[in-house]
């Protein structure tokens, strides 16, 4: 009996021993720990766990040191120091509320705490400290008044910049709303965060009037100043459908131009898809300007006789309302022969003389609005299915204008926009006229550009590919933006 006594004893003075022992270590542990600050401490949302009490109110009191980074409508505006609003960190009674935090801390039931949280594995309470920081209302007021009369402006339409080709972009009205950005601001003030001391003010957006058309009509009548012939420029956004019209209704020679619809005309009289020799002839014709693959097609559209052919083109053009168009003999012709339902066409501008081939002649309007209902037709839509909705199919439109993108020779319009712009385009030159019809397909808008241009007697090449460009370039820009 005595000896099992004996043995609780020491079983009881070895529980106790342990217990002391282990409480020992826990209080060194904890009293170790309250050299430096906890790591649930933090100063106005910074975490200072693990400084000693006078790094942190260093590292608090250079946090409010850091200028504010300021945007107004995603633009960077200079930064915002403290000091242009008299921010203060009060050093004093910040120091007295991180004491009185960590007053509770080294008492009693602060080394109980420790115990508890350390048996139950449970995170400590985040140890929240204000800072005492100080600002002029004045100031910051005073600070948003300069912002709004420096960045604030009204809409501002794209204003051409002929010489260099380009326009001064469109840009949308913005105005600062002070009230709704005067609380974000602060907050970003008072934060002691850097990556928190940044503020997107509210800026209310007017967006920009759509620009007129005439624009564009000025910045190319400006390019053409020094241009001593006529000019007959048609160009149209498929986006907004906005035209302009520079001497669009004049007459000009039809070139190559008309070759478009001797094409269109082959695939309206076909039942199945041509075979590889038609096919052939057409890719020769479209894209590599072959006259003599146009007059082979003429002959099979007009039952072996170019002639017939050509005047059956020429229905078809009319067919579609396009009145100042026609084509009446082949491109190598023995013979000039024009019909007198032809010969006396008159235009809207007959008092313009461009000295138009008396077998081939169309208008700036006319040939644009073509590519413009093959474009619609290759989506399945447009005039030329209203008006031929079995015989002219969508495939056969974009067949055509794939041959056209197949024509690398010559980019007259296409060699002012950027490098790889998608471009379908057919081109046709004389001695005194030069012709460019394109189908651009931009980033913002695809558009249609055809450009004439006419010098009596001779027109010199190398005079008038640079027009084209410029002309080119400044209608791309003006439909898509400066790239």
């Amino acid at each position: 009996m005595r000896q099992g006594r004996y043995r609780i004893a020491w079983l009881f003075f070895i529980l106790l021993f342990v217990v002391i022992l282990g409480g020992a270590w826990l209080y060194t542990n904890w009293q170790s720990s309250q050299t430096v600050l906890p790591p649930e401490l933090t100063i106005n949302d910074q975490p200072m766990g693990g400084m000693t009490r006078e790094q942190a109110l260093k590292a608090i009191e250079l946090a409010y040191t850091h200028p504010i980074t300021v945007y107004y409508a995603n633009k960077l505006t200079p930064l915002l120091l403290p000091e242009m609003v008299e921010l203060t960190l009060d050093a004093e009674a910040t120091a007295e509320n991180l004491d009185e935090a960590l007053a509770a801390r080294t008492k009693a039931h602060g080394f109980t705490a420790y115990i508890v949280d350390l048996i139950l594995g449970r995170e400590p309470e985040v140890l929240a400290v204000n800072a005492i920081v100080t600002y002029s209302r004045e100031r910051i007021d005073a600070f948003l008044a300069r912002t709004a009369q420096k960045y604030d402006h009204p809409p501002q339409r794209p204003v051409a910049l002929p010489e260099a080709g380009t326009f001064r972009p469109p840009q949308d009205g913005t105005t600062l709303d002070a009230k709704a950005s005067l609380p974000l601001l602060i907050e970003a003030i008072l934060a002691a965060d850097p990556k928190d001391r940044e503020v997107h003010l509210v800026v209310d957006i007017e967006p920009v009037p759509e620009a007129s058309i005439s624009i564009l009509e000025q910045a190319i009548q400006a390019s053409l100043a020094d241009f001593t012939g006529v000019a007959g420029i048609f160009a149209k956004d498929f986006h907004r459908g906005r035209e302009m019209c520079l001497n669009c209704d004049v007459t000009f020679s039809g070139l190559s131009l008309p070759k478009i619809a001797i094409a269109l005309e082959l695939y309206r009289l076909l039942d199945a898809a041509p075979d590889a020799e038609t096919d052939g002839l057409i890719g020769a014709m479209l894209a590599d300007g072959d006259n003599a693959a146009a007059d082979r097609l003429l002959a099979q559209i007009g039952a072996g006789n170019p002639y017939s052919g050509a005047l059956q083109v020429t229905d078809l053009l009319w067919s579609l309302g396009l009145k100042h168009s026609f084509i009446t003999e082949p491109y190598v012709a023995e013979e000039t022969v024009a019909p007198p339902g032809v010969a006396g066409l008159a235009t809207a501008q007959a008092d313009i003389f461009t000295d138009p081939d008396p077998v081939r002649q169309t208008t700036p309007t006319e040939m644009g609005l073509l590519l413009e209902g093959l474009y619609q037709c290759a989506q399945g839509g447009g005039f030329l299915r209203i008006i031929y909705p079995r015989a002219i199919t969508p495939v056969e439109c974009e067949a055509i204008l794939t041959w056209m993108e197949r024509s690398p020779e010559n980019a007259l319009a296409s060699a002012g926009m950027p490098q790889g712009t998608r471009v379908a385009h057919l081109h046709g030159w004389g001695r005194a006229t030069h012709a460019d019809l394109s189908l651009i397909y931009g980033p913002q808008a695809d558009f249609v550009l055809m450009i004439y241009l006419y010098q009596p007697t001779w027109l010199v090449w190398e005079d008038a590919a640079p027009t084209f460009s410029t002309i080119g370039q400044l209608t791309y820009r003006f439909f898509n933006g400066d790239e």
